[in-house]
């Protein structure tokens, strides 16, 4: 994928502890959805991406950076809910992650990842443990599509503007 403006398509299933043995279809876990558009760019092999998201319980959007090559995903937010989560098959990480009620220390555990690049997009998709204090708080599903975005004029894509298409200037 060429180095751009993007559209990042972000879907997130949570389950919390004490939902035992509940599968990812259940209608109790929790899901979100959120799409925005940002940077991507590749340098020396590791791939990029910059965006704005707005976290819940805060005045102001954050900047978010994923980072990734291989198997190992990081993704950096900075603002007021600043915080580094690192995401790599087989390893544990800890990071301060900042909330609107104070600074926590989580640890990953990344049980699986995969990124790849398909037919005008990229795909990662990941699924992890948050932990504190080595109790689990949530079992996560996370996808992620960045797409290249497409110039538009007056809200048509290229083809809906060119001669012979039927639609008049």
């Amino acid at each position: 994928m060429e180095n751009g403006r993007v559209q990042i398509l972000t879907r997130t299933l949570s389950r919390l502890p004490g939902d035992g043995g509940m599968d990812w279809d259940s209608p109790l876990c929790q899901r979100e959805e959120a799409e925005t558009t940002g940077e991507y760019y590749e340098r020396g092999g590791v791939r990029y991406c910059l965006y704005e998201e707005q976290p819940e319980g805060w005045e102001k959007p954050c900047k978010v950076l994923l980072k990734w090559k291989e198997a190992f995903l990081e993704r950096q937010i900075r603002g007021e809910a600043a915080s580094r989560m690192v995401f790599e098959p087989g390893n544990r990480h800890r990071a301060s992650y900042r909330t609107s009620f104070g600074d926590l220390l989580l640890e990953t555990d990344t049980h699986w990842l995969q990124a790849r690049e398909e037919q005008g997009f990229i795909s990662l998709a990941l699924e992890y443990g948050i932990r504190q204090q080595g109790q689990t708080i949530s079992e996560n599903r996370v996808k992620i599509r960045i797409t290249p975005l497409v110039d538009t004029v007056k809200g048509f894509s290229d083809a809906g503007t060119q001669p012979g298409n039927g639609i008049e200037p």
